[in-house]
């Protein structure tokens, strides 16, 4: 067995061997363009058996095998000074058994299979200016798992809003008499697949289905020309993904390590 740092003509060895299980990798395969990006190939019998990729501030593990040879990781790990591992649950709750945890996360990936998205109507809005983000700004500070943005409006506004400009970022939200009442993202860096993030609605106005219309309309926008991704760890919003034709692509978990 061994563990050797993979060089870019044998990456396609490697992107073969992430599309084996393509629902859960898709997203992974295209970091492998990025130049920061190094991947180490783990090798039983000269066959290819679990890829480690090395980001610059976390680490992809995965493996065709379990149990996996997660002791043979670990030299890996402490060499590149990573401390934050993540993938399929089941391989990073091995890993974790060898190690010491210092904090860790458990989420759902859910991926959208192109079926028909829900009712759409005129009240969902794209983001296309700075005082929009200022206004999503005060929306997200009303939910609790998003109060991280932070107390500075400014900063916020400015950095969404440049996101935005690149291309890298659409925002969409559903409004209520002028008030943002719900709103989603979608980050579209890559050319075959795309994330939905930063879903939120304030307390006051959950459980009329806003977020459903915002989400739909993105699956309309972008699901025939890209693979849709998400992730959630709110059991409510699993029922409300699976509605709108996601489905559970796999167990997450994310977890900070120290040796």
């Amino acid at each position: 067995m061994a563990i050797k740092l993979l060089k870019q003509d044998q990456y396609p060895q490697a992107v073969a061997f992430l599309d084996k299980n393509h629902d859960v990798n898709a997203l992974i395969a295209e970091d492998l363009k990025d130049e920061q990006v190094r991947v180490f190939g783990h090798y039983q019998d000269a066959e290819l058996t679990a890829l480690l990729i090395n980001y610059p501030d976390k680490m992809y593990c995965c493996s065709s095998v379990m149990p996996a040879d997660v002791e043979a990781f670990i030299p890996v790990i402490q060499e590149t000074g990573i401390r934050r591992i993540f993938g399929k649950q089941e391989l990073i709750e091995s890993i974790k058994r060898i190690v010491k945890t210092e904090i860790e996360s458990d989420s759902v990936m859910m991926k959208y299979d192109n079926r028909a998205a829900g009712s759409i109507s005129g009240e969902v809005c794209k983001i296309t200016s700075l005082e929009d983000c200022r206004r999503l700004y005060r929306l997200f500070i009303q939910v609790e798992e998003y109060k991280m943005a932070g107390p500075n409006e400014e900063i916020f506004a400015d950095e969404q809003y440049e996101s935005i400009l690149s291309g890298k970022l659409s925002v969409y939200y559903f409004e209520e008499n002028g008030t943002m009442a719900a709103t989603a993202g979608i980050y579209t860096d890559h050319e075959k697949t795309a994330v939905i993030a930063g879903v939120a609605t304030p307390p006051k106005y959950r459980r009329k289905g806003y977020a459903s219309k915002v989400i739909a309309r993105i699956c309309r926008d972008y699901g025939d020309e890209r693979e849709l991704y998400l992730f959630y760890n709110n059991p409510d919003a699993g029922e409300l993904y699976k509605k709108l034709g996601f489905y559970e692509a796999a167990k997450w978990k994310v977890i900070g390590i120290s040796f």
